[in-house]
């Protein structure tokens, strides 16, 4: 159960960490894809309409024929209907880490292993996992992945990333384990 939840928390960091391409991408697409996903049925094919159109105005003999029911209309629109759903999910996660900070920071924290990282540049955090590999994962301004207290920047001399075990590109920066340069904790 804690590898499918590390699994959901790692997927859910992508659009905690950038929030707000998130918002903005979850915002312009919906529309689209909410169109496509709620399409009223009817017509299967590009020229179905057209031929309801010749019927109506009496230019083609009607098709009194059963109608087939549309199998891959149906699907499709089954599939529009769940990228909606992950799209408007994500721009909710984002907007939500934008006003309170990422909301997957606490659980990262919690059960997240501890090393120091090399190197925190305005973009960038570097470290090394457990493994041996090492990881440049970047860091957003906007939506700082800190915790617990996430309104101070991790700009620290000796700064400490948590991260999931499974998943090392979900990371924190530990504000009560990073030093600055007179060795005190960067947060509260």
């Amino acid at each position: 159960m804690n590898a499918f939840l590390d699994t959901l928390i790692w997927l859910a960091n992508f659009p905690a960490t950038f929030g707000y391409a998130s918002v903005f991408i979850a915002a312009f697409s919906s529309f689209g894809l909410l169109m496509l996903a709620f399409r009223s049925g009817g017509a299967s094919g590009p020229g179905d309409r057209l031929r309801q159109l010749r019927v109506e105005r009496g230019l083609a003999p009607a098709d009194d024929g059963p109608s087939r029911p549309d199998v891959l209309g149906l699907l499709r629109r089954w599939f529009f209907r769940i990228v909606a759903l992950v799209v408007l999910s994500s721009g909710a996660i984002g907007l939500a880490s934008l006003i309170f900070g990422p909301v997957t920071a606490g659980y990262i924290y919690e059960h997240g292993v501890q090393v120091t990282a090399e190197q925190v540049d305005h973009d960038y955090v570097r470290f090394t996992a457990e493994d041996g590999t090492a990881y440049t994962l970047p860091h957003s301004f906007f939506t700082p992945p800190s915790y617990p207290d996430d309104t101070s920047l991790a700009f620290a001399d000796q700064p400490v990333v948590r991260y999931l075990p499974d998943h090392p590109q979900a990371y924190v920066l530990d504000t009560r384990a990073s030093l600055d340069s007179a060795g005190e904790p960067v947060g509260d």
